[in-house]
């Protein structure tokens, strides 16, 4: 199956997902599986929680 045709079978709701998690992932998610997106948005979740906790430890 070519990449045109499982584009044409995912919902609205996968496309809107792609879309998030690759503009959040700044990468194309479309490819990767998903417990590599699920890892890669929680150590960007993460990241930004140090990032605002490190003022407050000053």
């Amino acid at each position: 199956m070519s990449d045109q045709e499982k584009t044409l079978l995912m919902s609205e709701q996968e496309m809107t997902l792609i879309y998030k998690t690759s503009n959040i992932l700044r990468k194309d998610t479309s490819i990767m599986r998903l417990n590599d997106i699920i890892e890669e948005l929680v150590h960007v979740i993460e990241s930004k929680t140090e990032d605002v906790r490190l003022p407050d430890q000053e």
